[in-house]
């Protein structure tokens, strides 16, 4: 399975991090702020319950408190025991008088009916009359037998033969007391009577409730707004399926319905043990909850939207860097194994490579720097060198500091006299030649010499001494070749000869003490095998002389001649010129240098497989030609126009006619694999050619680079597709080796100023 993109993985983690938090704080806050607000309206419901109960109960204690005061007033007691005949019409008349002042509004009392069964008479709002003949005398005896002398009872009016008239209000609330108050043989009732609609309208305030009911203490609905559920129970009326909740004093629970969900509030009065419930719709409760979490959710929403579009615009900028690096790493290292890696892991993978081919590198350059500090020894000694380029090389390997100290300097040369007489075999000359440089090494200090290297068969040294004077330079030097030559002899049993140069200043002449080192080794042949000779014994103390004959400048003419440079070619042969006739020589030293100049001239030809014919020199003698001349011009324009010149011209001819061959098989290649992943490398290893210098003859022939010409053909081939045939523009993006078709039609569009479509539909008409 692909790992997934480190984009994504970024676009994942910024998110989580970011998201998660607030979603967190957002349902924490709307948790919190919903169960503050429910609590609130749970408490809410609760007040406006024990006010709703606070009011009505007010009422029905005023009511009692009232009656009591009328039962058990003289009057009433002197009333209850008269028949109420004509006689009694003054008392009469002072009771109708009190009953009217318990019927008000404020009381909510609208009638008081009083009985006595013994005397045979019943008085009430129609005035007073005999009992007996009343049609509901019978139900009204029946109250009598009641359990309390005291009750509120709920009458409904269908109940009566004569219904009790209060309007459109079919049932009452009616405080029954027993007569007389104070004695405990009751013959009477007094009912007063409350239209349970007075009641309803107290409990029908709009917005505080739902629902609002007040029951008997057995939870038969007394008060209701609905006329026709008073009378039954809760359970009966629908509202409640169980009892079983109503267990404390006050209190709430939730409940459901066959058509919704409710909360319950009840408060139970301790005056006559009524229930005053409220039931409230649980939706309705929880509507400014539902609010705050309809706000919460698009406030959180939003947020994460904006969290996730930052993070992914800031994703997007910290993952361009590494997106560009892993392009780079995929369109350098195609072949790359991206299987179960991520970028990281690829640049990773990168980093390590290149680390390690930062170590091989290092330590191929440390090689490389030995073998180039060699070199520079060794053309040190050959004298290959100039001042400003010894100092140059000096700096460069890090000798200057080391050089400096010393005052005079010594070469010398140690050459393997033979191993016919050794241990060794001719084939362990290397071997050899190895052990003998290690000890010349290790013998010498570090401080005191440069790296020995081995010129031809001879092993050459350059010593160095800081403040010493030739004496002690000489006592030196023969201790330290005894040492070594006693060494050598001793550890691999060879015979050595060691050749010892006078002593310079600088280290320009080291060219000079090479030479007398290898001058003294010559004289083995008088002195034989394992001898230790000083170039002083033989030259009386003198130095050699040395020609300056200008080899670099001759190489470098050589060089512009074999490339077919004229202007280089003529500017080198000015400076040797010049160099060659610098120093005060006598006319047969110049000869010599001049004869030098035509040799090499002559070899370079020889070499080219040019011949005579080709440079129009066909019987003279070229040597006496040169001899005749005098002149440093005419020297000069002599060698120009007879050998520089001409080779120059053939050189140049057979150049021409090579480049364009090498072009033609080029372009041949490009048009034969330009539907492949062709490169410059693979045309090199088939023509058998560096691919840098196929480079620059291409581009010298054609004036384009090998991919400019590569990618015109390739679009002349598409545009041939596009016109001539009904290939798909994907189909002729892959057959050009493009990636994906998106970037071919940039690439055409960005060239034709127009897409394949449109080339396609334009050229086609045209056509």
């Amino acid at each position: 399975m692909k790992s997934q993109s480190l984009l994504t993985k970024l676009i994942v983690f910024a998110s989580i991090i970011s998201i998660i938090p607030v979603v967190i704080v957002g349902v924490f806050s709307y948790v919190q702020s919903s169960k503050h607000i429910q609590e609130k309206v749970n408490h809410e419901k609760v007040q406006i319950i024990r006010q709703v109960h606070s009011n009505i109960e007010q009422v029905l204690m005023t009511i009692h408190h009232s009656a009591t005061n009328t039962i058990e007033s003289p009057l009433m007691e002197d009333v209850i025991r008269r028949p109420l005949i004509a006689e009694d019409f003054s008392i009469y008349r002072e009771l109708r008088q009190n009953l009217s002042n318990l019927r008000s509004f404020d009381t909510k009392v609208e009638e008081v009916i009083l009985l006595n069964f013994q005397e045979n008479w019943i008085v009430n709002n129609s005035g007073l009359s005999r009992l007996s003949e009343h049609d509901d005398h019978e139900a009204y005896l029946s109250y009598l037998n009641s359990d309390h002398d005291s009750t509120w009872l709920l009458l409904n009016n269908r109940e009566f033969v004569e219904p009790f008239a209060y309007g459109s209000c079919e049932n009452t609330i009616s405080l029954v007391k027993k007569l007389p108050a104070k004695y405990s043989e009751k013959f009477g009732l007094a009912f007063t009577n409350i239209p349970t609609c007075s009641l309803a309208d107290m409990i029908n305030v709009n917005g505080l409730s739902d629902e609002v009911v007040i029951t008997d203490e057995n939870y038969r609905i007394i008060v209701h707004r609905n006329e026709e559920l008073i009378g039954q129970s809760l359970v009966d009326a629908g509202y409640i399926n169980s009892l079983e909740k109503f267990t404390e004093k006050s209190g709430q629970f939730n409940t459901d319905s066959s058509e919704n969900s409710f909360t319950v509030t009840y408060y139970k009065s301790d005056f006559n043990n009524w229930n005053y419930i409220s039931f409230n719709s649980i939706d309705m409760l929880t509507a400014e909850s539902k609010k705050i979490g309809w706000f919460t959710f698009f406030m959180i929403t939003f947020i994460v939207l904006t969290c996730i579009l930052y993070i992914w615009i800031i994703s997007k900028k910290l993952y361009s860097p590494v997106n560009k690096l892993v392009n780079y790493i995929e369109n350098n290292w195609p072949d790359q194994d991206r299987k179960k890696k991520n970028e990281i892991e690829i640049i990773e993978e990168h980093i390590n490579d290149l680390f390690s081919s930062k170590a091989n590198l290092e330590n191929e350059l440390r090689e490389h720097t030995q073998q180039v500090k060699s070199l520079f020894i060794h053309n040190l000694f050959t004298g290959n060198y100039k001042s400003t380029e010894i100092e140059e090389k000096l700096n460069y390997f890090q000798l200057q500091s080391v050089v400096n100290k010393w005052n005079e300097m010594v070469i010398f040369t140690l050459h393997i006299d033979s191993l016919d007489k050794s241990n060794y075999e001719s084939t362990d000359i290397e071997k050899v030649a190895f052990a003998v440089k290690s000890i010349v090494e290790d013998t010498i200090k570090k401080e005191n010499k440069l790296q020995s290297v081995w010129v031809e068969k001879t092993l050459v040294t350059l010593i160095g001494f800081p403040g010493k004077t030739p004496d002690d330079i000489s006592d030196t030097m023969y201790e330290l070749t005894e040492t070594i030559q006693s060494k050598i002899k001793k550890a691999l049993n060879v015979s050595v000869s060691i050749g010892i140069s006078l002593s310079f200043h600088e280290l320009k002449e080291a060219k000079r003490g090479y030479k007398e080192g290898m001058e003294a080794l010559k004289h083995r042949m008088k002195l034989g095998k394992g001898v230790i000779i000083h170039f002083s014994s033989i030259n009386s103390g003198k130095h050699t002389v040395i020609f300056d004959y200008p080899k670099r400048t001759e190489e470098e003419l050589l060089v512009a001649v074999k490339l077919a440079d004229k202007e280089k070619a003529v500017e080198q042969l000015k400076i040797w010129m010049e160099k060659a006739f610098k120093n005060t020589q006598s006319p047969r030293e110049y000869q010599i240098s001049m004869m030098r100049l035509l040799n090499n001239l002559l070899m370079l030809k020889q070499e080219g497989g040019v011949s005579f014919q080709q440079i129009e020199v066909f019987h003279a003698s070229l040597y006496e030609e040169l001899l005749k001349l005098q002149m440093k011009e005419e020297i000069e324009q002599w060698f120009q126009d007879r050998l520089i010149i001409p080779l120059i011209t053939v050189f140049s001819d057979r150049r021409d006619s090579q480049f364009q061959n090498l072009s033609e098989k080029i372009i041949d290649l490009i048009h034969h694999n330009f539907d492949k992943d062709i490169t410059l490398e693979e045309c090199a290893e088939k023509l058998h050619y560096n691919a840098n210098y196929l480079s620059s003859v291409f581009k010298q022939e054609t004036n384009y680079t090998f991919s400019e010409y590569l990618a015109m053909y390739r679009f002349k081939k598409a545009k041939e597709w596009l016109t001539g045939t009904n290939m798909t523009v994907k189909e002729i993006a892959d057959h050009l080796r493009y990636k994906n078709s998106q970037n071919f039609i940039r690439s055409f569009k960005k060239q034709e100023e127009m897409t394949p479509g449109q080339y396609r539909e334009k050229y086609k008409k045209t056509s």
